[in-house]
């Protein structure tokens, strides 16, 4: 594609979205970033609170979650389609 657009092999690849919970403060800033409302989420766990991927498989790969992260606390990863 050139100098713009996605990645080499993109479009053959399907995105997951991963979060590192050390270094997440639920902000939710990445649920509000996000366009599908099945990928995140927020989990309370004994008095800690913290974003999570309630559907890694329903990513779009856009990345808006990624930018929204303060901490960055999230990735990206291309995984092969099967």
């Amino acid at each position: 594609m050139g100098a713009y657009g996605p990645p080499a092999g993109f479009y053959r690849s399907r995105p997951h979205v991963r979060i590192n919970p050390s270094m997440c403060t639920a902000c939710a800033k990445c649920m509000q970033a996000c366009p599908r409302n099945d990928v995140l989420g927020i989990t309370k766990d004994n008095e800690t609170i913290q974003a999570t991927v309630k559907g890694a498989e329903n990513c779009a790969g856009c990345g808006r979650c990624i930018i929204a992260c303060p901490t960055n606390a999230i990735g990206l990863y291309l995984t092969r389609e099967s």
